[in-house]
């Protein structure tokens, strides 16, 4: 059986390592989190892109720049 984790696309967020659009996510995903830790499960680069997988997924409206990957 094969686990299927949230997936997002940082765009244009290469450069910027941890901080930017990375901290947002992260910051969104943990927001209403009291007894546990949202964890980044994988990111790789699509160009300037970023594609991160999640452990949670956020429900909500997303900021610009961050694109739920289906």
């Amino acid at each position: 059986m094969k686990n299927e984790f949230p997936k997002y696309r940082l765009v244009n967020q290469k450069s910027k390592g941890y901080k930017g659009l990375y901290k947002k996510l992260f910051t969104l995903l943990n927001k209403d989190s009291i007894f546990g830790e949202c964890f980044e499960e994988s990111m790789s680069y699509d160009g300037e892109d970023v594609i991160v997988e999640t452990t949670w997924e956020y429900e909500g409206e997303l900021p610009k720049g961050i694109i739920r990957i289906d």
